[in-house]
């Protein structure tokens, strides 16, 4: 079943204006809050084994700006094609044991030749929603901080899921330097 407005917002914090005051159907949008370059480092996932989970490493990053709550006018990032970078959205989620989330870019995104990858949310999972942007369009983007880049639906499942216990729990942007999988 999909969740209707009204728990939507039970679930998402920091919602912005809009999504409070003039809703639309029974999802959200999320807006750009934080935009971040990868730097350096070395990326790997292995596979398990019969004697564990593998190992892991992400890239390191830097933050290139974020959304100020406080600022009447907020900075402009401009995505030249070939650009990638990953981003973090306003909101975050507490997701409810039995709530699965699923983002899509909105379509003003793709229509600009930006690509947004994009995954769930599961149950038990809190903090804020980290996604890839990518430009694949032959020409620069601007998009300004604060702008709303996907949406959010939830889905209540029969039974309870089981709780979310992965790594990149509360919003982690990467994982810098080798760890176990878990």
């Amino acid at each position: 079943m999909v969740l209707s407005h009204a728990d939507v917002q039970k679930i998402v914090h920091n919602l912005g204006r809009r999504e409070l005051e003039n809703p639309e159907g029974h999802g959200v949008d999320l807006r750009l809050g934080e935009v971040h370059r990868i730097s350096g480092g070395q990326a790997f996932i292995e596979s398990d084994t019969k004697d564990g989970q593998g190992m892991r490493s992400g890239f390191e990053t830097e933050l290139v700006m974020r959304f100020d709550e406080s600022a009447d006018q907020q900075e402009k990032l401009v995505v030249q094609p070939g650009d990638y970078y990953l981003v973090k959205t306003v909101e975050s989620v507490d997701m409810p044991m039995d709530v699965l989330g699923d983002f899509r870019p909105r379509s003003s995104l793709f229509r600009a030749g930006l690509v947004l990858l994009t995954s769930v949310a599961p149950s038990g999972y809190k903090g804020g929603l980290i996604f890839g942007l990518y430009n694949a369009g032959p020409l620069p983007v601007t998009l300004q901080m604060g702008a709303r880049v996907a949406a959010a639906v939830f889905y209540r499942s029969e039974k309870k899921g089981i709780a979310y216990r992965g790594q990149n729990q509360h919003g982690r942007i990467t994982a810098a330097g080798t760890e176990q999988q878990v």
